[in-house]
This record gives C-alpha cells, sequence and structure tokens, in this order.
C-alpha cells in the first residue's frame, strides 16, 4: 500500500509541475485522485459500474491517470486515428496496479477499428445515473479485443439523419477459466465475442426519435477440452456466431438484450423512454421470459444556464428492474422448455457472466463475496441472488457553483431457483456526491460523497469519499 500511495503522489507532483494547456488540441490529459475512508466493505455505490476500479473492501487512496488521442471533429481527413491509455494506481487493504483502457483504433469514415481495451457499455439507458446496463454496463474493467464499429449513428440517406444505424462486431480475450462441468477443472484460454446493432427513426433535430436494436455476447472456449468429442476452437466460434445449438446445449454462455427507446426532445426538457429484455437460452423466444428486462424513464433539462446561481434539478431517472421470471422454474431441452435460465450463471464456467470477480451486466446481481457472511455461499455459482426487483432513482442538481448527484437503489431479493432465499431479503443502497470548480491548476474540481448500504443483502457499509479531478488539452 505504501509503495502505490508513493506513486501517487508522485504522479500528482509531476501533473502540477508540466500541464501545458492547449486553445485546440485533440490530445487531453485527465487526472482523478480520491480517498476514502470505508466502515465494512466499500458501499455498493461508490464501487458499481466504476469499470473495477474502486478496491471492495478496505480504505484507499486512488488514482487514475489517462491520457488520449480522440478524433478531431473538424477535420475532412477520410482517416483519423486514436489512442488512450488509463492507469489506475490502488493504495488499499489488497492495492492494485493496472490499466483501464490501454487501445488504439483508426477511423477510415464512419466506420472504426480499435484494438486493445476500452471502457464501453451496451444498450439503450442514460449513461451516468442508470443502475446499469444489463448485458454490458461497464461495471467490471474492460478486457483485450478487437472491434470493427461505426461509433456514431450512420445515416442511410445521405444527408439526412431521419434514418440511421449503429453497429458493432468484437471478439476479445477472457483468460483461463474454472472448469465446473466436463473433462477438465481449467481451461488456458476463454474469449468473448459481441454484436450489436441499433437502428434510429427521427434524426437529431427531430422532435421524436425512436430506437430499436439488439446486442449477443458470448463467453467460449476450451470446448475441445471440456467435452469429450469437443468441437475445435474454429469451428466452436462459427457455433457461437450463431447461437447454434450443439449436444443438446449451446456452445458458450450467452447473454444479450432486445432493446427499445424513444426520446422526445422538448424546450426545456428531453424525455428518454426505454426498455431492454433479457435473452438467455431461448426463454424470450417463447415469451416466457418477456416480463424480465430493465425499464427506464429520464427527464433531462435541455439547457443549464451557469449564470442562474439558484437551487435547479437538471436530470431525474427512474428505474425499475425485474428478474425473478427467467422462463419459470424449469429447464428441460428435450422438451423444449427453456426455463429457469439462472441470469449470470453458468454450468460450465464457474465465474458465469463477470470479469476479474464483478459482473458484467448490471451489478444488482452481485458476486457472492459482497453478501452478509451469514447467508450461504455456492462455490460452483458466480451469483448466488439473481431473482431481483429493483426501483432505481438518479438525480442530478446544481446550486450556485456546486453540482448534486444522488443514486439511491431499493431491491427485494429471491435468491435463485435452486437456492431461494426465504423469505426474501430487502435492499438500499445510496450515494449522495456534491463538486465544485475550484482555481487549482488553472481550473480543476473537488468533490465529497457519501455512501452507505443499509439492509439484509450486504452489510452495513458506509464510507466518506473526497476527490479531486481534472482534464486539460495537451500539445
Amino acid at each position: 500500500m505504501n509503495k502505490l500511495l508513493t506513486v501517487n503522489i508522485i504522479l500528482f507532483l509531476l501533473l502540477t509541475g508540466s500541464i501545458v494547456q492547449a486553445q485546440d488540441s485533440t490530445f487531453y490529459f485527465s487526472a482523478n485522485l480520491q480517498a476514502a475512508g470505508v466502515s465494512g466493505n466499500t458501499p455498493f455505490w461508490l464501487q458499481s459500474n466504476q469499470y473495477g476500479v474502486i478496491p471492495k473492501n478496505s480504505s484507499f487512496v486512488s488514482g487514475q491517470w489517462g491520457l488520449y488521442k480522440v478524433y478531431n471533429p473538424g477535420n475532412p481527413r477520410f482517416f483519423q486515428w486514436s489512442a488512450g491509455a488509463q492507469l489506475i494506481t490502488n493504495a488499499a487493504k489488497s492495492s492494485s496496479l493496472f490499466f483501464t483502457d490501454l487501445y488504439l483504433a483508426g477511423k477510415v469514415g464512419p466506420v472504426e477499428i480499435s484494438v486493445g481495451q476500452r471502457k464501453e457499455m451496451i444498450g439503450l439507458t442514460d449513461t451516468t445515473l442508470t443502475s446499469g446496463s444489463i448485458s454490458m454496463s461497464g461495471n467490471a474493467r474492460p478486457f483485450p479485443r478487437i472491434q470493427i464499429s461505426t461509433p456514431n449513428f450512420v445515416n442511410i440517406i445521405p444527408k439526412n439523419d431521419i434514418l440511421s444505424f449503429k453497429l458493432s462486431y468484437a471478439d476479445g480475450i477472457l483468460g483461463s477459466a474454472a472448469v465446473i462441468y466436463g473433462n477438465v477443472k481449467e481451461v488456458p484460454n476463454t474469449y468473448m465475442h459481441q454484436k450489436s446493432f441499433y437502428l434510429r427513426i427521427g434524426g437529431l433535430n427531430h422532435k421524436l426519435s425512436l430506437y430499436g436494436g439488439i446486442n449477443h455476447q458470448a463467453m467460449w472456449g476450451g470446448e475441445d477440452k471440456i467435452f469429450t468429442g469437443g468441437l475445435k476452437k474454429s469451428e466452436a466460434y462459427r457455433y457461437v456466431i450463431f447461437g447454434k445449438p450443439w449436444a443438446n446445449s449451446r456452445v458458450g454462455n450467452h447473454f444479450g438484450t432486445i432493446d427499445f427507446a424513444a426520446e422526445w426532445r422538448g424546450n426545456n426538457w428531453n424525455i428518454f423512454l426505454y426498455r431492454q429484455n433479457i435473452f438467455d437460452d431461448g426463454s424470450l423466444a417463447k415469451l416466457t421470459n418477456i416480463a424480465d428486462g430493465l425499464n427506464g424513464l429520464r427527464f433531462k433539462r435541455t439547457k443549464i444556464d451557469k449564470t442562474d446561481e439558484s437551487l435547479k434539478l437538471n436530470t431525474i431517472l427512474l428505474e425499475f428492474v425485474y428478474t425473478k421470471e427467467q422462463g419459470g422454474s424449469v429447464f428441460d431441452y428435450d422438451k423444449g422448455i427453456f426455463g429457469n435460465d439462472n441470469y449470470f450463471n453458468h454450468y460450465v464456467y464457474s465465474q458465469g457472466w463477470s470479469y476479474r470477480g464483478n459482473a458484467l451486466g448490471t451489478p444488482l446481481v452481485a458476486p457472492q463475496d459482497m453478501y452478509r457472511n451469514d447467508i450461504p455461499r455456492d462455490t460452483a455459482s458466480f451469483t448466488g441472488n439473481n431473482r431481483i426487483t429493483a426501483f432505481h432513482l438518479g438525480l442530478t442538481a446544481s446550486w450556485k457553483k456546486i453540482d448534486f448527484l444522488f443514486k439511491g437503489t431499493y431491491s427485494r431479493n429471491f435468491g435463485t431457483y435452486n437456492s431461494p432465499f426465504s423469505p426474501s431479503l430487502s435492499q438500499t443502497s445510496v450515494i449522495l456526491r456534491l463538486e465544485r470548480p475550484v482555481s487549482f491548476l488553472n481550473g480543476s474540481f473537488l468533490n465529497v460523497s457519501l455512501s452507505g448500504d443499509f439492509g439484509k443483502l450486504y452489510p452495513s457499509n458506509s464510507a466518506l469519499n473526497i476527490g479531486w479531478r481534472k482534464i486539460g488539452l495537451i500539445r
């Protein structure tokens, strides 16, 4: 811990002594230094949806140091390049040093090819206050991958955005994985296949836009080692792409959502309504898990007058998450009954829908090491609680020079079909964050946050976090 605390201090001093601001540049830096006093484990909303950056179980000092090259929107060149690196230096009970972002990308017209690991979330949702996109939420650390995508919506009709699309196709490396069913206990290499396609009707200058699309992910690898007569790598990959079944099961751990949304751009407020429907093993095709998913409604002020120092509510987000149905309690492939979807767990890979200990999707389906000690654990599963109902509220506001952010979530937790909680367990998690600009280093921001967990699923946790951050252009 002492060594990484020293690293954070040195990086901070180097930054303060070498900042060069530029008025027009595609190179920029980001610096974020946080110190938290934690009672118990790190509270849910202090650590969740932070790309695995925040330590989980102790007080900490966390440094997040980034250098980026972005595309120039005013540059007429058909080809441009970008890159990014963010180093995390955590001094805590279990200290850590790693990169979140570490990538190189090139864009040819609207199409981008990216190599490396990069922070990203997938799905139609609010990106700041959300409880978390169901399939890929930005809760876990990024993993190395190669991706071809259109980062922005692309017009189908030239020079008219009334109809546009956005897509991605990627393959990544997750590393070794423990196996709980098959001929081996571990495979040395597993992979993540990802693809998405979204369509928008109604352009940015229209009052109404309608969205629809799908994202599909699959964790796979080691099939020829796990199963007798298992598929070779190249053949298994083809099965994964199309979700093709083999030996009465699909190859790999598949998960995704079908999303719909509508956005109304008013004079004073924008209204965004969205729905994410879960698909896992075939239940959605028969509508037996149609109730499961994420529902959201966001109101966002269109213009914020920085000269108006009165108290203003700028964003209101309401979400409801439901995952109890799961196609029913029975799974029988021969009879075509695809129930007991057991979200985020898998019968082959014990890590389930997770990476480096954090859920890849919504953090509301959490790993068992976050639970209270009196809740039984299942070492063969990632989570012991994937049947939940949750109400989530997110707010942003401003007063004078202070910006406020609040997240609060109340959930009822029912365990799994195989190991139900009886009775169900209630849980409340909250965070309140205040931030204001300061003149230090030609302008930066200081913030303080209070967070806590109260209920029967997680231990009673609380934390006070103080932070400083700065973003600036460099030549």
